[in-house]
């Protein structure tokens, strides 16, 4: 690849080693690239920040307001790559359901919820609206505990199918049926905490 301002070879990197151009992003890099972060579920939050931080700061377009037109615009893919990189890989579960995809695992609608799940999900719904009906707020905040705790237990369970460098197929679409799961419970507890009807 040739950088697009001096034609010089490019080794990587976000700079030209020889005009010191800002150069695109390469094709088909990921987010955890872009982040320069290993591809893995389990991040340290404060190497993710600095990183963020760090590579934000190297690309604001606020430093390419005098540099060349086509410059100044592959800055802003960057700043806005970098924003999307961090929005999604600084939240857990939006991490994992990243990584599934990216490593080829089911989508959502190709993980069905087992019906013991959904049924558990419908009898603390049934709970939850007696306690709304009642003003019972402590049935409703133990429904919400409840709810938070399995959240938990799921994020637990997502960092261990995620741990190998390479999960196997069966543990990616286990980890997307707990993300659908997930899903399922956060509407459910934003329910119990007031965020939205039951």
């Amino acid at each position: 690849m040739a950088c697009w301002s001096c034609g010089a070879e490019l080794p990587g990197g976000e700079r030209c080693a020889s005009c010191q151009s800002l150069q695109p992003a390469p094709p088909g890099e990921d987010l955890f690239a872009a982040l320069g972060l290993p591809r893995r579920f389990a991040l340290a939050p404060a190497e993710l920040e600095r990183r963020f931080h760090e590579r934000a700061r190297a690309v604001h377009p606020d430093r390419f307001t005098r540099a060349p037109a086509r410059e100044r615009r592959i800055a802003l893919e960057r700043s806005a790559r970098l924003n999307e990189a961090h929005r999604q890989l600084a939240a857990p579960r939006r991490r994992a359901a990243y990584l599934v995809a990216l490593l080829g695992g089911p989508g959502p609608e190709a993980a069905p919820l087992e019906p013991a799940f959904l049924a558990e999900q419908l009898d603390l719904r049934e709970r939850l609206a007696a306690a709304v009906a009642e003003g019972d707020a402590a049935e409703a905040g133990q429904v919400a505990q409840g709810l938070a705790a399995r959240l938990d237990a799921i994020e637990a369970r997502l960092s261990e199918l995620l741990a190998p460098e390479a999960p196997a197929p069966a543990a990616l679409a286990a980890a997307a049926r707990l993300l659908g799961e997930a899903r399922v419970v956060e509407r459910a507890l934003a329910a119990a905490r007031g965020d939205a009807a039951p």
